[in-house]
């Protein structure tokens, strides 16, 4: 027999058991406490197992629940099962930020719960849809209006190829099966789940556009478009519209979010692309093998975007960009002239990511054998040969992930470095944007609002 089980000083009363009988080996179980007082202090006191491949049972103390449940029950408040699912243990990433700042109160059991099974909100992209940043955005927009109205949340991803090549679900399934051939139980005749598209991309009409956020700000999705499946092209962040919607505050209380203020999305990206992402494991070993290269020393980070360049001729013009290269250089220079001397850092190492060749060479030139680059072709996931941009996304995830691990980053005016660096602990810290022929101090998405005002709102960046 298998057990787990799980003990707290704060908890006294003697527990209930779940038994499940399951033929998977790979299956794990996660106790998600709707007690918000108690649901970080568990995360970390986890597992004592033995083995029986067909019966497991789990035991476990908690001062409201004490009545056997069997955990085929996909909706359970308390448990929820996947073959895919993996351990606290190996998701540091998810235990920090289910225990430190603004997402510490977040209730996973409701997040990952089941939502209504004949109602989906799939985020598409089968065309044009901008580079990954772009596409965060929108993943991380739809994601967010499936917990508030409801839906199970897909991701359909095929330009230029599959997402699951490089991507596969983490703790949220967004590959659960999605059957649009039902069956009336009552007259058991067969019926279609209706669909809707909604597009809200780059090549959307303006009247559209402001339409969407009118609907998401003033009303509810649901009542406009009650299709059962709706798909959405979309790269825009629709959280400030769904935070003043006074229709979806109490539902945001019930995930844990319990004011306005919080309901943004550079507080929840970095919880919600851990809970729904995870690389596959030919990246993931990729990620681990240029990761082990910064041999513990200092690790600088350079996001460089330069724009339309021999390397990505169909890019667009930035002209705000020119010296973008030399600016960014002669930073880390400088950075590392003063730190060496005043003994604050002894080594350290220089990852540099961009969509330049020349960029790249004048960093091999310049950095040598402190420099991290990661192998592959450069590429855009919209603007490169379709099949070159599909090859080379393990480049481009691998490049992602290496920015959530950087001790200084000095970035692009992008989505993708904005991104990647929000995945670090400390998000803000020794965070650095080019923009105007210039380096700005980025403390807080509020800073970055006021440097785009200082630079025409952005267009010198």
């Amino acid at each position: 027999m298998r057990t787990i089980n799980i003990t707290t000083s704060s908890y006294s009363i003697t527990t209930p058991s779940y038994s499940i009988t399951t033929h998977s080996k790979e299956l794990r179980f996660l106790l998600l406490f709707n007690d918000q007082k108690h649901q970080t202090s568990e995360l970390n006191k986890f597992i004592n197992l033995s083995s029986d491949s067909s019966m497991r049972k789990i035991q476990y103390s908690t001062a409201k629940y004490s009545s056997s449940v069997r955990t085929n029950n996909l909706t359970s408040k308390h448990f929820i099962e996947s073959t895919e699912i993996a351990s606290w243990q190996n998701e540091p990433r998810v235990t920090y930020w289910l225990t430190n700042g603004k997402t510490a109160g977040i209730n996973l059991s409701t997040v990952l719960a089941q939502k209504n099974p004949k109602k989906y909100l799939v985020y598409v992209c089968h065309e044009n849809c901008g580079g990954w940043g772009d596409r965060l955005r929108g993943i991380m927009s739809v994601f967010m209006m499936s917990l508030m109205l409801d839906r199970n949340f897909q991701i359909e991803i095929t330009h230029p190829c599959n997402l699951t090549r490089i991507l596969k679900p983490n703790f949220y399934n967004w590959l659960q099966p999605l059957n649009l051939i039902r069956r009336n139980n009552l007259t058991r005749k067969r019926y279609k789940l209706t669909r809707k598209m909604i597009i809200t991309s780059a090549n959307a009409k303006e009247f559209f556009l402001k339409n969407v956020s009118r609907i998401i700000r003033n009303s509810t999705i649901d009542e406009i478009w009650p299709e059962d499946v709706l798909y959405i092209a979309t790269n825009k962040n629709y959280y400030y519209e769904m935070s003043e919607n006074v229709r979806y505050r109490k539902k945001f209380k019930t995930y844990g979010i319990l004011t306005k203020y919080n309901i943004k999305l550079e507080t929840l990206f970095p919880l919600f692309y851990e809970l729904l992402f995870q690389p596959v494991e030919r990246v993931k070993n990729q990620i681990e093998k240029y990761t082990k290269m910064r041999l513990n020393k200092t690790l600088i980070c350079a996001q460089m975007r330069t724009g339309q360049n021999p390397t990505l001729s169909n890019d667009k013009i930035l002209p705000g960009r020119q010296n973008i290269t030399e600016t960014i250089f002669n930073f880390i220079d400088d950075y590392i002239k003063t730190n060496l001397s005043h003994n604050k850092m002894i080594d350290y190492r220089i990852f540099i990511t961009t969509d330049s060749d020349s960029v790249k060479t004048e960093a091999k030139v310049r950095y040598s054998d402190h420099l991290i680059y990661t192998q592959g072709a450069i590429t855009h996931l919209d603007r490169s040969d379709t099949d070159q941009a599909c090859r080379e996304q393990d480049k481009l995830l691998t490049d992602f992930h290496l920015l959530g691990d950087c001790d200084l980053s000095i970035i692009s005016n992008s989505g993708f470095g904005i991104w990647g660096n929000l995945r670090r602990y400390e998000p803000y810290k020794d965070l650095y944007m080019f923009c105007g022929g210039k380096i700005y101090p980025i403390k807080s998405l509020w800073h970055k609002y006021e440097m785009h005002k200082q630079n025409n709102f952005g267009q010198l960046c």
